[in-house]
């Protein structure tokens, strides 16, 4: 039998099919030496050779040109120097830039108003509480029956404030929770009237707090018969600039106290009482205002069932408010009660609210 004849452009290796495209391409263009393009060691193929060898396959016309090229060489990788590793110099930037950085970590996001209310963050550490202890009672009588104990399933949820930067050092501490009470407004309700005690969780600095959010939750005439001393709770914030008193309905005395309040005329002496000593215990250079905010966006979240109308709070201002700005001059009603642009014409300095 004939053996079968090797056909030489069935070779598969790299070198033979570059040969022999390029003597092709050689024939074709009329001459009768043609220079070897120089192949890359497999080990290092570089792009630029790669696209040599498919030009040489399909018949590049210019080869002279495609074996002047050069290889590409790979640049030395380069070890991270110690420098990147050296702690961020917060402190060299300026004032302006590292309060611009603490917006970001100490000042509560997601809300127009930074609002830090004491009562939901009291709720929810009692919650919090309540599943640990009961987890605890419950892997308990587990080991005791020869049972393994149940391990806490808890999402980890992101903080309201982010303090960790606090502790670096000691000058980030202190400029860090000057900006942190400096921008947040505090929500503290009182819910034990005519007592003045408040509940707020452990570490608010009473004498570094500036904003402040106050709810009166009134009771009905009867449980509010008492005399209520503000001097000793206005002194605990000897930097307090701004203060909104919001007066609400106790949830549980609801039914009896609205009916005692519905209208300003008709409301009992005690709590014309309450609100005029309320108003004179009030220091002077604080920037008050009375009421519910009229802006939906800043979204105050009150613990009692219902604030007190808007009308009430105007006609109490009037008859009993005496403030004056900085200049000496008495203030208008609408600059303390935020009524929005629905009242009557103002009758000399007041007016009245027409505005529930």
């Amino acid at each position: 039998m004939m053996a079968l004849r090797r056909n030489p452009y069935r070779k598969c290796k790299r070198d033979d099919a570059t040969q022999l495209a390029t003597r092709k391409c050689a024939n074709e263009w009329g001459k009768d030496h043609v220079e070897k393009v120089d192949q890359p060691p497999l080990s290092k193929v570089s792009v630029m050779s790669l696209l040599n060898e498919d030009a040489v396959k399909d018949g590049c016309k210019d080869l002279h040109c495609m074996a002047s090229l050069k290889k590409i060489q790979r640049k030395p990788f380069r070890s991270i120097s110690n420098k990147s590793l050296d702690p961020f110099p917060l402190l060299h930037l300026p004032r302006e830039l590292r309060n611009h950085i603490y917006s970001y970590l100490v000042v509560h996001q997601g809300r127009r108003v930074p609002m830090l209310e004491a009562k939901s963050i009291l709720r929810e550490q009692k919650k919090r509480q309540t599943a640990q202890r009961t987890r605890e009672r419950q892997n308990l009588k587990r080991i005791q029956t020869g049972r393994r104990p149940i391990a806490s399933k808890d999402s980890p949820t992101a903080p309201i404030v982010d303090l960790t930067i606090s502790q670096a050092s000691r000058f980030l501490h202190w400029e860090a929770s000057e900006y942190f009470y400096q921008s947040n407004w505090f929500a503290i309700s009182m819910d034990n009237l005519p007592l003045t005690t408040i509940e707020t969780p452990s570490g608010w600095d009473y004498s570094r707090i500036t904003r402040l959010q106050l709810e009166l939750q009134l009771k009905d005439a009867q449980r509010m018969n008492s005399y209520t001393d503000w001097a000793p709770f206005f002194a605990m914030f000897p930097r307090l600039r701004f203060l909104r008193i919001i007066p609400s309905f106790h949830p549980r005395y609801y039914d009896w106290a609205v009916s005692e309040l519905a209208d300003w005329r008709s409301a009992h002496y005690i709590f014309r009482a309450f609100f005029s000593l309320l108003l004179a215990s009030i220091p002077e250079h604080l920037h008050l205002k009375l009421g519910f905010s009229l802006n939906p966006c800043e979204d105050m979240h009150l613990e009692g069932k219902m604030a007190v109308s808007k009308s009430l709070l105007w006609d109490m201002y009037a008859e009993l408010g005496t403030r004056k700005d900085c200049n000496g001059q008495m203030l208008f009603v609408n600059q303390v009660v935020d009524c929005g642009h629905s009242f009557e014409k103002p009758i000399g300095m007041l007016g009245r609210c027409t505005r529930l």
